[in-house]
């Protein structure tokens, strides 16, 4: 959602100069590339839709959170794998294939309580 948000700017843009709305565009698959990508390796191995769900990548042998290194090699995966990505999720220790090439893993989070 967060990467489709910059195309929808893209084209109302579009709807009020063209040259602004092809350069809104440029912006966006750049924009869109580099989320898709690299979102895993945000505060917390989070990206928003993860902080939205309460879940985080971390590296599966130190706990710590997913690198922007790591969040490439698994996303680049699934990007040029997709679906086939996503059956290896049914093995031991539910990891995509991606998962598996960056070492990570997916884990809940607390939920922020709200006072």
């Amino acid at each position: 959602m967060v990467a489709i948000a910059a195309y929808l700017v893209a084209g109302v843009l579009m709807a009020v100069s063209t040259t602004l709305g092809t350069i809104a565009l440029v912006a966006a698959v750049v924009y869109s590339i580099f989320y898709i990508l690299f979102a895993d390796g945000f505060a917390g191995g989070q990206s928003y839709g993860k902080r939205a769900v309460h879940t985080a990548v971390i590296d599966a042998t130190t706990g710590k959170p997913c690198t922007f290194g790591q969040s490439f090699i698994r996303n680049l995966l699934l990007t040029l794998l997709g679906p086939i990505d996503w059956i290896f999720i049914f093995g031991s220790k539910r990891q995509r294939l991606g998962d598996k090439a960056a070492n990570t893993i997916v884990v809940k989070t607390p939920a922020e309580t709200h006072t």
